[in-house]
């Protein structure tokens, strides 16, 4: 099973996610982000002037970056393990394998499945109800998530599961999904189907719903934990290095290259919806100076973790092999349905305003640098 970077999972500032595409497609897919320019690149695209560069030609690192200790990271063992086991936890929920339960009262953290009903004054609202019509499956619900206004989950803690019930619960003041709404009283009709029962993660769990979930760890539930947790281990090594690291300064061709690859599949797939950005902020109740904002905020912390992954790979002297850089290609090459690379091409600055190479290195290149980092984990 192929891995994926987180760093490369997180594609679009708002709440937009986009369909299946391949070259013979007309539809996008979410599953990568763009990225930044890259060292020691095979196809690297032509590096604007705008950068500081060393004598070298490439990014001059230093200059943008402060680096963290990252040869020492110490890390503690009882946070690794509870961050293993949360983790685990929600892909067992997320995988939807689970039993139904009718009996009992509802307890704070419990999931539930429900039905419900809004109405304000009477009238229902748009986005207040989920009724076995609309929505046979249900809802499911974690009790203490927060997912719904203030009194609405505490309300139901201590009901019957299988039974009806009336909720009273208010919007916020402050309510930005719909204004109309904000400081409005509501009453909610709650019908809770089941409560959710998870099961424990088990070798017959695991090749069930996690198959060859990665060929370098058994297909049990001993591998797959190793699996999560040296992952884990990665993703806090990062963070620690991340944290501990100052970006001084942002170039400003590549924070515009960044933004164009946060704004590109938020219009496009807006356009396939036939709207455009301007409309979808108007309904948003968003300004366009908001959206803005929340791009430049959302860019320069993109960008900061480009910059600091790449004055690793670069202070380590480290370099994008051709080997590593076709097998990713090719990787690409097929699950977009690409006959080449440069068609691929076409097909991310189309919907994701870059290119392939540039996602490929930073891949390859984060990939490489959090592999390092791991390795100089010390636990405590």
């Amino acid at each position: 099973m192929r891995k994926y970077s987180k760093f490369l999972m997180a594609v679009l500032c708002t709440a937009i996610t986009l369909s299946t595409v391949g070259c013979g497609d007309s539809n996008a897919n979410d599953k990568k982000d763009t990225s930044s320019e890259a060292a020691s690149s095979p196809a690297a695209s032509p590096k604007k002037t705008s950068t500081v560069l060393d004598e070298e030609g490439n990014i001059d690192y230093d200059y943008y970056v402060k680096l963290g200790d990252y040869n020492k990271i110490e890390l503690n063992t009882s946070s690794i393990d509870e961050n293993t086991q949360s983790q685990i936890d929600d892909n067992i929920k997320a995988s939807n394998d689970y039993k139904e339960s009718k009996k009992g009262k509802v307890k704070s953290g419990d999931t539930i499945n429900i039905y419900y009903v809004g109405k304000i004054e009477g009238e229902t609202f748009e986005g207040g109800s989920c009724t076995e019509e609309d929505n046979p499956e249900g809802f499911n619900l974690e009790i203490g998530s927060g997912r719904f206004i203030d009194g609405f989950e505490d309300a139901l803690i201590g009901k019957t599961i299988g039974k009806e019930y009336e909720i009273e619960a208010s919007f916020p003041e402050e309510y930005p999904p719909n204004e109309e709404l904000a400081g409005k009283p509501a009453v909610f009709t709650v019908n809770i189907n089941y409560k959710v029962i998870y099961p424990e993660l088990t070798d017959k769990f695991v090749k069930k719903n996690f198959k060859d979930f990665d060929e370098n760890y058994d297909n049990t539930a001993e591998g797959y934990t190793k699996y999560i947790r040296n992952n884990m281990i990665r993703d806090m090594a990062w963070d620690y290095v991340y944290i501990s690291s100052t970006v001084t300064e942002y170039p400003d061709d590549m924070l515009e290259e960044v933004k164009l690859q946060y704004v590109t599949p938020i219009t496009y797939y807006l356009s396939k919806n036939g709207t455009t950005l301007e409309e979808y902020l108007e309904a948003a109740g968003m300004t366009q100076e908001d959206f803005d904002s929340q791009v430049e905020k959302s860019a320069k912390t993109d960008l900061e973790k480009r910059l600091i992954f790449g004055a690793i790979f670069n202070k380590e002297g480290r370099e994008v092999s051709e080997e590593e850089y076709k097998e990713i290609l090719d990787q690409y090459l097929k699950e977009y349905s690409c006959d080449d690379q440069e068609a691929l091409d076409k097909l991310f600055e189309q919907y994701y305003g870059t290119t392939s190479d540039s996602i490929i290195n930073n891949e390859i290149i984060y990939g490489n640098v959090v592999d390092l980092l791991a390795e100089n984990v010390k636990e405590i």
